[in-house]
């Protein structure tokens, strides 16, 4: 990170931008509140326990509270990735909506999870506004801050994705833990390796194998490469995706390792795999 503006309220960060230069990989947490993240420019990889988010220019996502790790990816030759942030915080948006039981907790069951939010020109133009405030910060005032808060929850809430963006509104004020198989499970395909999947469940690398020793009675490495590969030979199967193509979805990044694990595993090439399967 190279550059980064904070505009702060009541002594915590509202809004924030920065800037990066890629690749650039960064871990943390977010705790008691939910942030608002938006891609100015280039790509970002956002793995959490709910699994991988791909977030492109001008896209955005709702990230809920919990561990993640974020790896950004220009989108040319600059090497520049840059991002705002909005942080959300149960008290603000209960203040919003005048400490009333808000409407969205009042829907039903069968509400998507949350998902990035595309290209949307009400976002785009409501980011393009911050920039003035992240100049002269001063100008945002107690009631002003409160006001473009209002703002963007309203206009998230007409989005397309207003009914992603009501259920996650509904876990910041009624939290939903999320257990750690379905975080392991939601990462399993993911580039990431055992240190980082540890921390997205918020244990250290020692617990975090003790944990999983007894929920899947296997090593990480063992159940995970076993789960890869199975998945692998599926795709092999039911796809007729390149074998590069079915590395990479299966998470493995090298296709040569891939091809030299899969036949250590099935005695034959994932090639030679899939043409027994077809002629059988």
């Amino acid at each position: 990170m190279y550059a980064t503006k904070t505009i702060e309220f009541r002594g915590k960060p509202l809004f924030q931008t920065a800037k990066f230069k890629s690749p650039f990989i960064a871990q943390g947490e977010i705790k008691d509140f939910a942030c608002f993240f938006y891609m100015t420019q280039g790509s970002m990889l956002s793995y959490d326990s709910r699994g991988l988010h791909k977030v492109s220019t001008k896209e955005a996502i709702m990230k809920q509270c919990g561990n993640y790790v974020q790896k950004y990816i220009s989108d040319d030759d600059s090497s520049d990735c840059e991002a705002i942030a909005v942080y959300l915080y149960p008290e603000l948006l209960k203040e919003i909506f005048k400490n009333e039981v808000p409407s969205f907790l009042k829907l039903g069951d069968d509400i998507p999870k949350p998902k990035k939010l595309i290209h949307n020109k009400l976002i785009e133009q409501y980011m393009q506004n911050l920039s003035i405030y992240f100049e002269s910060p001063e100008t945002l005032d107690e009631e002003l801050g409160l006001l473009k808060l209002r703002e963007l929850m309203m206009i998230l809430l007409k989005s397309e994705n207003h009914k992603s963006i009501r259920k996650l509104l509904t876990d910041i004020f009624a939290p939903v833990n999320v257990k750690f198989k379905q975080s392991v499970e939601g990462n399993i395909f993911n580039e990431l390796s055992t240190e980082q999947l540890a921390y997205i469940c918020n244990m250290s690398l020692s617990t975090f194998k003790r944990e999983f020793k007894k929920t899947f009675g296997e090593t990480p490495a063992r159940y995970i490469k076993e789960k890869r590969l199975n998945h692998a030979a599926t795709l092999l199967t039911c796809s007729n995706q390149q074998v590069s193509v079915v590395a990479y979805d299966s998470g493995f990044q090298d296709v040569s390792t891939f091809s030299a694990i899969f036949k250590e595993k099935y005695n034959q090439t994932p090639t030679q795999f899939r043409l027994n399967q077809t002629s059988n």
